[in-house]
């Protein structure tokens, strides 16, 4: 909210945005590019300057938290501090956005870092689904080319494709909560994943140059 907080994954998307109207012809003042940038400044991990937290202003303490059956229960909301693959690919994205090239050493860095978190369902004991971490780490896998896209899309193409309802009236969907739960589907279901899921599959054919003006 406007002078009351903020986190990388809602920077993430206003970016977006934000570059796209700007590319459209819209008037973006510039002095909201550099509080962008600030934002990433301070999220960017303190020991690794290729990895990004969701809040650097995450309270340390335990809070106690209610949820949708009105239970409560204490959480450690420290973990927002913390480095973690989704949130790193949404800050790389935006550091691209901003201009960062692809042969910067923080940029490989990060490309290799996503290497080693590549998409994976999991097990309903070990669950890795997460649309919104392919979502944004596909994008910048594409954007820096050669292996880094090749090895993403080998894995992530046939696990979304494979995955996706092929008969009856939900056919091209994908269920959220099959063969796994997705992370995040719980909150927002079927229209959530399919969305991400077609715009992840998408990426190679509709990239549009808010990456390519800005860092080539």
């Amino acid at each position: 909210a406007p002078k009351i907080g903020s986190d990388t994954s809602v920077t993430g998307w206003q970016m977006m945005a934000l570059q796209s109207g700007r590319l459209a012809g819209l008037d973006v003042p510039q002095k909201t590019f550099d509080g962008i940038e600030k934002w990433l400044d301070m999220a960017q991990a303190k020991d690794s300057s290729h990895q990004f937290v969701y809040n650097p202003l995450a309270p340390r303490e335990l809070q106690t938290v209610t949820d949708d059956s009105g239970r409560t229960r204490r959480v450690d909301m420290s973990h927002g501090r913390r480095p973690n693959q989704t949130m790193t690919s949404v800050g790389l994205l935006m550091r691209m956005y901003s201009g960062q090239r692809r042969d910067d050493p923080d940029m490989i860095a990060g490309a290799r870092y996503l290497m080693q978190n590549l998409p994976s369902n999991g097990t309903r004991l070990n669950v890795e689904r997460d649309t919104y971490y392919w979502y944004y780490a596909t994008q910048v896998m594409f954007h820096m080319g050669d292996k880094y896209w090749e090895t993403w899309n080998e894995r992530l193409h046939p696990l979304l494709t494979e995955g996706q309802i092929q008969s009856g009236p939900l056919a091209g969907s994908w269920d959220p909560k099959k063969p796994v739960p997705d992370k995040w589907a719980h909150h927002a279901g079927r229209i959530y994943v399919t969305t991400l899921n077609i715009l992840s599959l998408e990426v190679a054919y509709r990239h549009l140059p808010i990456y390519e003006d800005t860092a080539k």
